[in-house]
């Protein structure tokens, strides 16, 4: 009897130690665990990109793709944190100051997002989205010079951004003559010698999308979508035509025969007109 009153005691008194420890426990998970819904897809992906970064927490990207799920889930703060450790963990990881930029954005903190993207720029230069974007905030807060450099920085780079089928944000901006007019010595340039403006990085740059975060995956090696400049209203400019569209062919031109010279005539000179002084009054 007493063995069993001793082990209710010591039941009792370790009891509060175990709810704490449960407690603790509990509280290590992470804040967005709680709220995952099992069968919801988005949160499956969470799930699974999560058991990927366990395996793997070194890996930049993993941490930047773990943030753009949460960051579409809705948890910024934890968005926020993969997105600074993946830059942490690679200081060329460019794609995770660009999403934080984005994120930053879209929570109307526009200081902190051009501040990331100034980090994405710094770390690739040639990588349009980031400049176009720091362009686009510039713009709004009124510092056109430094808008316009961005914008022609970045459809020189990738001049289809220019075009809304490729980049619809562009339609937003009053500053696109003058940004188009930065470049334009040089696009006729190249347009003179036959060339189009090189990419940087010509395969990133054409497929990676401008309205939403960007995953590793947007940016593998591989062939991007292709679309057409937009056409140019000043006909000075040669403009190679697309590889798919025939050459029109030349049509001949039928002069009427009263038009026609023969071989045998000698053209004649045309009169010379003379003119005569006026009488010099007496």
């Amino acid at each position: 009897m007493k063995k069993l009153m001793y082990a209710a005691l010591a039941m009792a008194l370790l009891m509060p130690t175990l709810i704490l420890s449960a407690r603790e426990k509990k509280n290590d998970d992470p804040f967005y665990r709680r709220y995952l819904v099992p069968g919801n897809p988005l949160d499956e992906k969470i799930r699974e990109q999560e058991k990927r970064v366990e395996a793997d927490p070194k890996s930049a990207d993993l941490r930047n793709d773990f943030g753009n799920l949460l960051a579409a889930r809705r948890f910024p703060k934890e968005a926020q944190e993969q997105y600074r450790l993946a830059m942490k963990l690679d200081r060329n990881h460019y794609l995770a100051p660009y999403n934080l930029g984005l994120l930053y954005e879209t929570q109307g903190e526009i200081g902190k997002a051009i501040g990331a993207y100034q980090t994405s720029v710094e770390r690739n230069r040639g990588f349009p989205p980031s400049r176009f974007r720091l362009g686009r905030l510039y713009e709004k807060r009124g510092w056109d010079a430094q808008a316009i450099e961005q914008y022609a920085r970045a459809f020189s780079i990738d001049p289809t951004m220019r075009d809304p089928r490729r980049n619809p944000l562009v339609v937003d901006t009053r500053l696109l003559a003058r940004a188009s007019l930065v470049n334009y010595p040089r696009d006729l340039a190249a347009a003179s010698m036959g060339a189009e403006a090189g990419y940087v990085e010509p395969r990133l740059a054409r497929r990676a999308p401008i309205d939403r975060t960007l995953s590793s995956g947007d940016v593998l090696e591989g062939p991007g979508p292709e679309v057409a400049p937009p056409p140019t209203s000043d006909s000075s400019i040669p403009v190679a035509a697309p590889a798919h569209v025939a050459p029109t062919p030349a049509r001949a031109i039928t002069l009427p025969p009263s038009a026609i010279m023969p071989a045998h005539a000698v053209p004649v000179a045309p009169t010379p007109l003379v003119v005569r002084p006026a009488p010099t009054p007496r």
